[in-house]
């Protein structure tokens, strides 16, 4: 529903107008004096004021400079509506006043309906850019606190290899975590060999593949500088552009490996590891990427989640959950689900609440039987 307003101290003017613009989804406030006027418009939100400009007692220019010093009001779009001193620098002052526009009475029906149909638009327009902003600072939020929480390090580098952005798993890897890493060349930071001996980035594998529009994964050829130390690492990186672009840059993940144990102890550990880092899995809103709660059990039907507040039954909501590794080239599990139960715990002071899956597409029903797999 859209307001505009009109101010005119006659009532036949306010109803010659009404009777032009008056259509479903179009609310038309109205004031017949410029006091009225100021009131209702600290109650109301309108995108337009269609202002009267002789009006006995404050006249429709003494009601535009005071609109124009409150904040609320201060940009709101004003027509005046006039039968008289047409001429230069009446109209100067109408402008100075904060005016956008001016239509003499008599007025013409088609010419009213055309200029506020401007401002209506243009108000639709603003409305539909900020709700699109919004749901860009949602999907911003949700993927720092994706990024957040992830134990591998991701990386975006530009065309010539400099960090551009990381994610705090990056600091945890590095034992020098007070310095700078932003704008530093990732070679400074990762190597295909330990001698100490920099190398070149654009004689880098992960330059050549991506480069090309190819997907670079690197087993164990990479290490980790880490001061004196170099910690093998597993790097996944995936060019920003697409292959037919100019290369832009790439995002690139950093996973520690386990070296120098035998196979079982190896696969013990990263046992180990999962189940620890399963205890702690977060699930994420995906639509407005708030930290909804912790993950207490998971099945292939479902999962029970620990939460500050309870959850409404019923209700069917978009979540999305960041895995413990890399599962099916992928950091994140996305899922649709309902709550189905919600149990207040006197000795945590938090929630304990079941969920069922309604809707899980055919990778992320693979990455849960693998991540059922590992707990």
């Amino acid at each position: 529903m859209q307001r505009i307003m009109v101010v005119d101290d006659r009532a036949e003017n306010i109803m010659a107008i009404e009777a032009v613009l008056e259509r479903p989804g179009l609310e038309i406030i109205k004031a017949s004096s410029g006091n009225e006027a100021l009131r209702l418009l600290l109650k109301h939100d309108v995108v337009l004021v269609l202002l009267d400009v002789q009006m006995p007692g404050m006249d429709g220019f003494e009601v535009a400079e005071l609109m124009r010093r409150n904040r609320k009001t201060q940009t709101l779009p004003i027509i005046f509506v006039t039968a008289i001193h047409t001429d230069a620098s009446y109209a100067f002052r109408g402008y100075q006043s904060g005016a956008v526009d001016y239509i003499n009475k008599p007025f013409d029906p088609v010419v009213l309906e055309s200029k506020v149909n401007v401002f209506l638009d243009l108000a639709r327009q603003r409305q539909e850019l900020q709700i699109q902003l919004q749901e860009i600072r949602a999907l911003q939020a949700q993927n720092t606190s994706l990024l957040a929480a992830l134990s591998e390090a991701v990386i975006a580098v530009d065309a010539s290899g400099r960090i551009t952005y990381f994610n705090p798993a990056l600091r945890e890897m590095l034992s020098l975590r007070l310095e700078p890493i932003e704008g530093r060349s990732i070679m400074e930071l990762i190597s295909s060999n330990t001698t100490g001996e920099r190398e070149s980035w654009i004689a880098s594998t992960i330059f050549l593949g991506c480069r090309q529009g190819l997907a670079v994964d690197a087993q164990d050829s990479f290490f980790l500088r880490n001061g004196s130390e170099y910690t093998p690492v597993q790097v996944s990186a995936r060019p920003i552009n697409a292959p037919e672009e100019t290369f832009a840059g790439a995002v690139i993940v950093l996973r520690t490996l386990t070296s120098g144990l035998p196979a079982a102890s190896v696969a013990q550990e990263r046992r180990m590891q999962r189940k620890s880092v399963s205890a702690v899995l977060r699930v994420f809103d995906r639509a407005t990427g708030r930290n909804v709660g912790r993950m207490a059990n998971l099945s292939r039907d479902g999962f029970k989640l620990v939460t500050r507040e309870a959850q409404v039954l019923g209700q069917e909501l978009s979540y999305s959950m960041v895995l413990p590794e890399t599962l099916q080239g992928s950091n994140t599990m996305s899922f649709d689900a309902v709550s189905v139960w919600s149990q207040f715990a006197d000795a945590t002071q938090d929630y304990r609440c079941g969920y069922r899956f309604t809707a899980l597409n055919e990778v992320d029903r693979r990455i849960l039987d693998e991540l059922l797999g590992m707990l």
